[in-house]
């Protein structure tokens, strides 16, 4: 336990030494906002989603012996991934629980000699028997506080736990939000508004008189200060009096299943953060419920959307982000995304949850164990690609600054694709020796291709200028450029 104390100490040093890095970076240009793409002819818009690869946790312990359950976090400090994950045993109590890897590959469950379970210590339980939150960093309070976990409790609302190290937790004395909301829910300091953003599960009533859940979302400029709002004469108790009410129309929704979904469907998480490698984007990753009998029975897919500011979310082709496992799989009929995104040179490692039976199928885990946790890995960037098909398309973006000396593209053209890039000016005019015929042929699957014209290597000589872009090409998939 000394050894382990002493490991983690060392590693929070390291971590409290960084810096917001995401800030200095150039910005990139995701094809996420359909704003930046005024001009579009034969291409498209495509989701794609990461390789499904290890399975790397399975519930192995007694206090996981009914299910691993839906939601987690991960987090990269001082070169260890850090996982929390939640779970409940065969009397249904949950609990949440720790894990740590090197390689994000293989991973531990330490004893960290911190709960009582059934007489021993000997497990890696941190304390928290609510399920519904996310863990986060903050950046703005004491040391002892470093840590935050905003979740949901049945009789009271959402409340703030706190830790100095994600391990060792205390919560706020008094309730943050007198209104439930029991969903995996999201809370982040976003550095470009300066404030702390909440994703919380919301309810409506739709045409059909049903309840379906949605998404809301709030700014706070702490997580201190309990919020006014509070149950009414028509707040919704769709768990009971007995319990808290549910949000409904106190906060803006920002996500709700719409007329391009199946009926009786809704969103059960959205799983939305910032882009590490871009503050100024936003990724959501929300598990799409398809109800069948009961408001609660049903199967759910990861998809994927993308937003510039937090609150307009684009969908895109609605391709399955992570799409169910064949029948009879560990991910057979619900698939969860986990909150937070590690970055490994050219690729993103996500990790998410998997389940053979089916939302509100209790019955099936009480003779099953259930619950997995995958690793996933996507392309930097390649959360959505502007994909270009056999015959030539065309695009051109809205003027962007030349921030820097060279232009880099995020694209593979495989084996039978090519791609030319043009600056133009804010008319849409190609700019002297920056057309597409002097462009040099792209023929290349790269993070970090590098874009040349005849005589000219890079665009220094338009450093500062706003240039429209435009990229010609066939059987190519473009996911982002840069200038460096």
């Amino acid at each position: 336990m000394k050894k382990f104390t002493l490991k983690l100490m060392m590693l929070l040093a390291v971590f409290a030494c960084g810096t917001a890095w995401a800030d200095t970076l150039k910005p990139r240009y995701l094809f996420l906002d359909p704003a930046l793409l005024p001009e579009m002819d034969r291409v498209a818009l495509h989701v794609n989603p990461p390789q499904q690869r290890e399975l790397v946790i399975r519930p192995d312990q007694p206090w996981e012996q009914l299910m691993i359950t839906f939601y987690l976090t991960i987090r990269e400090e001082g070169g260890t991934l850090r996982m929390w994950y939640t779970c409940r045993d065969k009397a249904k109590r949950p609990n949440v629980g720790y894990a740590e890897s090197r390689d994000g590959i293989h991973w531990t469950k330490p004893s960290l000699g911190l709960v009582d379970y059934a007489g021993s210590k000997e497990n890696n339980l941190v304390g928290l028997t609510s399920l519904e939150g996310a863990v986060m960093v903050d950046p703005n309070v004491p040391a002892q506080e470093r840590y935050t976990y905003v979740t949901h409790q049945w009789k009271e609302g959402l409340v703030r736990f706190y830790s100095p190290d994600g391990l060792h937790w205390q919560r706020d004395k008094t309730t943050l939000l007198r209104l439930g909301a029991d969903t995996q829910n999201i809370t982040f300091w976003d550095e470009r508004l300066q404030k702390y953003v909440l994703y919380l599960r919301g309810w409506q009533r739709g045409a059909d008189k049903k309840l379906y859940r949605t998404v809301v979302r709030t700014e706070l400029p702490n997580l201190t200060t309990p919020l006014t709002n509070a149950p009414s004469r028509t707040s919704l108790f769709p768990w009971g009096k007995d319990n808290i009410a549910v949000i409904g129309h106190e906060f803006p929704t920002v996500f709700t299943a719409d007329e391009n979904d199946p009926p009786n469907s809704d969103v059960y998480t959205i799983a939305a953060q910032p882009y590490p490698l871009d503050n100024r984007w936003y990724l959501g990753f929300p598990s799409m419920f398809q109800r069948e009998q009961r408001i609660s029975d049903g199967r759910l897919e990861v998809q994927f959307i993308g937003s510039r500011d937090g609150s307009t979310w684009q969908r895109y082709d609605r391709t399955p982000y992570v799409p169910l496992g064949l029948a009879g799989s560990p991910s057979a009929n619900m698939t969860f995304m986990g909150a937070g995104l590690i970055v490994r040179g050219d690729e993103i490692w996500q990790y998410g949850t998997g389940y053979a039976s089916h939302h509100g199928d209790a019955a099936a885990r009480e003779r099953q164990t259930d619950g997995v946790i995958y690793r996933y890995v996507q392309r930097v960037d390649g959360f959505v690609s502007l994909d270009f098909g056999a015959s030539a398309g065309r695009c051109i973006t809205a003027p962007v600054p030349v921030a820097g000396t060279r232009l880099l593209l995020n694209v593979d053209t495989g084996a039978l694709g090519c791609l030319r890039v043009a600056l133009l000016d804010a008319a849409g005019h190609p700019l002297a020796g920056f057309s597409a015929d002097d462009c040099t042929v792209l023929r290349t699957n790269s993070t970090h291709a590098e874009v040349a014209w005849k005589d000219r290597g890079d665009v220094a000589t338009l450093k500062d200028r706003d240039v429209r872009v435009s990229f010609t090409g066939s059987r190519a998939k473009l996911y982002s450029f840069r200038f460096e």
